[in-house]
């Protein structure tokens, strides 16, 4: 819940990042353009929005950023600021991250976003990442995303990102399934505590961190339920 003020607003997010917003003098509701780590943070963007309002300077602040933002912003500097605003859970942000540093900036962190063509992003995907295709889709579906932002918040006139199934991957090496013999001595071969959990993962197609996370009340032996509540 948003803790009530003298002017504005300020919500700690699920993700332990703070929001802040106000009404402003054009009735419409404005929220900071990032989020921020701490409450003090919060409150003294919100003093310097209330003084832009005391002096008669005041824009809302989408209209500030997105002036700023087109003096000549990179791709990095772009990226760098999605990625900061969103409100994103920790595994994720990380992920998006690591895309980021090492699969997009090295060959487009330098472009103005202008720059980014739909040949260049043609390239970059035929030549990147083509022994870890599921990779490369993650990487090209988040760039797909940061320049869909840029196009809805008027920085570029299109999205260069439309390559033809370049969101989905192919598996490198097909997946055999073990026949039921196959079953039958990878079970016995397993240590007695694990031989429930590898019958399991055949039969119930449960993933690894679903079923290291599975506890005896999970499990309704005179129903024959098993509850996927958790994961690690």
């Amino acid at each position: 819940m948003g803790e009530k003020r003298s002017f504005g607003q300020i919500t700690r997010l699920p993700s332990g990042r703070i929001r802040a917003r106000y009404l402003g003098p054009d009735e419409f509701r404005h929220s900071a353009p990032y989020t921020f780590a701490t409450k003090g943070d919060a409150e003294a963007w919100l003093v310097d929005e209330r003084r832009l309002l005391a002096a008669g300077t005041w824009q809302p602040p989408k209209t500030r950023v997105k002036a700023k933002l087109l003096d000549k912003v990179t791709f990095e500097l772009y990226a760098d600021t999605w990625l900061r605003d969103r409100d994103l859970k920790p595994r994720t942000r990380q992920h998006y991250r690591s895309l980021l540093d090492r699969q997009l900036l090295p060959t487009f962190g330098h472009l103005e976003l202008a720059e980014i063509t739909p040949d260049s992003v043609r390239n970059w995907h035929a030549l990147t990442g083509t022994a870890t295709p599921t990779l490369r889709a993650h990487a090209y579906g988040l760039m797909r995303t940061i320049l869909g932002t840029a196009e809805r918040d008027e920085l570029i006139t299109r999205n260069p990102c439309y390559v033809r199934g370049a969101g989905n991957s192919v598996r490198v090496h097909k997946v055999k399934p073990l026949t039921l013999k196959e079953l039958e001595v990878v079970v016995a071969a397993m240590p007695p505590q694990r031989q429930v959990m590898t019958l399991l993962a055949a039969w119930c197609a449960m993933r690894f961190g679903e079923l290291a996370e599975l506890r005896r009340g999970d499990l309704n032996l005179r129903t024959g339920i098993i509850h996927v509540r958790r994961a690690v």
